[in-house]
This record gives C-alpha cells, sequence and structure tokens, in this order.
C-alpha cells in the first residue's frame, strides 16, 4: 500500500434493527490517532446488546485501494472478538423486539 498520509483508525457501529424485515445497519461513529485510542472508545460509549464494533486503519489519502485487511471487532461492551457476533447480536436483537412489543409491533399498523 503506499502510503501518502497518517494512519487514522476508523470506527464503525453495527447492529440489528427494523421489524419485521430486521437487517443488519452500520455507521461510522469514531476515528481515533491510535488502535488504543480506539479501543478506549469502544469500551465507553454505551450502545445496546445487539450491536458490535469494527475498527480497522486506513491511511489518509492513500492512492490504491490495497487497504482495510486489518479489521478488529468488539463487542458492545467493547471485547475484543475474533469476528463479527452475528449469531449473538441477532438473538439480543429478537429478545429486544420480544420485550417491547410497543415499538416492534407482530403487525404492521394499518394506513388510513
Amino acid at each position: 500500500m503506499r502510503k501518502t498520509g497518517s494512519t487514522v483508525w476508523v470506527v464503525m457501529h453495527y447492529e440489528f434493527m427494523g421489524w419485521p424485515n430486521y437487517r443488519i445497519d452500520s455507521v461510522q461513529f469514531h476515528v481515533s490517532s491510535t488502535l488504543g485510542k480506539a479501543e478506549e472508545y469502544v469500551r465507553t460509549v454505551r450502545v445496546d446488546s445487539h450491536s458490535w464494533w469494527q475498527v480497522h486503519p486506513h491511511v489518509v489519502d492513500a492512492t490504491d485501494f490495497d487497504e482495510g485487511r486489518e479489521v478488529h471487532f468488539y463487542s458492545h461492551r467493547g471485547t475484543p472478538l475474533k469476528g463479527a457476533p452475528w449469531t449473538r447480536a441477532r438473538a439480543a436483537f429478537l429478545k429486544h423486539v420480544a420485550r417491547y412489543p410497543e415499538f416492534y409491533p407482530s403487525t404492521p399498523p394499518k394506513k388510513k
């Protein structure tokens, strides 16, 4: 990878959302100057149990597309993981849906 700038660590947040056709949504939450600062960030920000974090480096103004092979995953609490916890997060989301039926009705509201 040809470097033209400094490396930044991009913090992505992933979570299950939507009902009844749920899906995984992702949002860039933060950019850190080091992996350590990115890890500190994911340990301190509170998110729902049906979510997880992904942290990866990017070179500012890189001139090629051969970056992004280094990826770090973390639980919703910031615990390091070997991969994205889709199964655990999906189960947590389904529990969340069952716990809050007023927000996730079993049938869509009727249109007027």
